[in-house]
């Protein structure tokens, strides 16, 4: 299977993005991993891992004032490479980090401190995100972006726009001093790309959020990144894709004089859409939500119907959200400590011994051995990012299974025959929301 690569948006140039949200069952990586998780009974186990806490409020039905802190953690997988959820999921710590997904630097930057930059950024191929805590307003700033992979038609990296977007939005909300809106988060980030000298070309989407001390959190999304907001077993809210046609997102792109007057000489334009184009919405997140941003890495290959089983599996089997024939579904008293570094308790002996028994009877590319030798974390918020990209990896892989993507490519294009799934770079970002006692 030849996978789908998005071309530069041009005015005439023709390509495809799937909008599509219908609702399939859950894959067999999902139930391996349950049934794993259920065989080790979640034993002790310490891993490294921290957790962000920021303060927000909300009332409750006796209009007591509750606070709430943000659990975040991030993970990705590059294009083109071996699925590595150990190393590449990351658990935020305002304690000791500023931000996680950016190299933070001073000033402008150099060619040798750019190609520093470029080795030290996670390995998330053309997609970026970001989590940063913000000066004296309390609130926490985190996204995704994913790079338009037509540019590196004109020899532009597509990194280089999005990994510079997060690194100018993280930059920013550390150091504002009034409470932040993403649109205008989003905003300064790519007026700052916009000056960077080091960054010739190359475009991206993004999404964007700022949970801010009331409670209240706004998303900003433009292109089809996106996000999707989780409670209690069930979808409670969820972002469109914004899309001039058939897998051609809006985007923010930083076009040269050169190719704009290309441009111009053959009769054509380029797509500039701007941050004001971005869709905004707002939410207030209660204890025990999971708001999930991510890429069209993972959008492409999993409804959002999956995307809550897969949350919905890990939250019941750890006990997150506890479940009686009687009361339904809830959020349990037990999800600070699972949020917790460490919080999960998985021994690494037991973890390995699993794995190798696992591995010998699974063939998977995302078993349930990849879960437990290869989360680092050991945190809920870490578990739910690294499960939601594992198995959209595995999606994006299998010729036999129609994701989101093939589906719409075939209603647009029945023609082209297009199955399976649809490599490409992953990126998720999930917030969980913790009452405070």
């Amino acid at each position: 299977m030849t996978p789908a690569v998005r071309p530069l948006a041009v005015l005439g140039v023709f390509s495809a993005r799937s909008a599509s949200l219908g609702a399939s069952g859950s894959s067999e990586s999902t139930r391996q991993a349950g049934r794993f998780l259920l065989k080790i009974g979640l034993q002790r186990r310490s891993f490294r891992s921290s957790v962000v806490s920021w303060s927000s409020s909300s009332n409750n039905s006796n209009n007591n004032k509750k606070t709430l802190s943000y659990r975040v953690a991030a993970s990705c997988s590059a294009k083109g490479r071996r699925l590595n959820l150990e190393k590449n999921t990351h658990v935020f710590d305002p304690a000791t980090q500023d931000a996680i997904g950016v190299v933070l630097k001073n000033g402008s930057r150099g060619k040798s401190q750019q190609q520093q930059q470029q080795q030290k950024r996670p390995a998330s191929g053309e997609d970026a995100f970001f989590a940063s805590a913000t000066t004296d307003t309390g609130a926490i700033a985190f996204g995704v972006a994913d790079g338009v992979g037509g540019w590196a038609e004109h020899r532009v990296d597509p990194a280089e726009v999005s990994h510079g977007l997060c690194t100018y939005m993280a930059e920013h909300a550390l150091a504002a001093e009034q409470p932040l809106k993403p649109k205008e988060l989003l905003q300064m980030g790519y007026d700052a790309v916009q000056a960077d000298k080091s960054i010739r070309a190359g475009g991206t989407t993004a999404s964007v959020g700022v949970a801010q001390p009331d409670g209240s959190v706004e998303l900003a999304n433009l292109g089809d990144s996106g996000s999707v907001l989780l409670r209690l077993a069930a979808v409670h809210q969820y972002s469109t894709p914004q899309t001039h046609a058939f897998n051609t997102p809006y985007q923010l792109n930083v076009i040269p004089p050169r190719l704009r007057q290309q441009a111009y000489m053959f009769g054509g334009t380029y797509f500039e859409d701007l941050p004001r184009d971005a869709a905004v919405s707002t939410a207030s997140l209660q204890h025990g939500d999971v708001l999930v941003l991510a890429t069209d890495g993972v959008f492409d290959n999993l409804n959002n119907q999956e995307i809550l089983k897969i949350v919905t599996s890990r939250m019941l089997l750890t006990g997150a959200w506890a479940e009686t024939a009687g009361e339904g579904i809830w959020a349990s008293s037990k999800l600070d400590a699972l949020t917790q570094s460490g919080g999960l308790g998985l021994s690494s002996s037991s973890s390995s011994s699993a794995s190798s028994s696992s591995s010998s009877a699974s063939s998977s590319a995302f078993s349930s051995a990849s879960i437990s030798k290869s989360a680092g974390y050991n945190s809920l918020q870490g578990l739910l990012a690294a499960s939601i990209v594992g198995e959209a990896k595995l999606a994006s892989v299998d010729v036999r299974r129609d994701g989101p993507f093939a589906k719409e490519a075939q209603r647009y294009h029945p023609g082209h025959w297009y199955r399976g799934g649809k490599v490409d770079d992953i990126c998720v970002v999930v917030v969980v929301a913790v009452e405070n006692t």
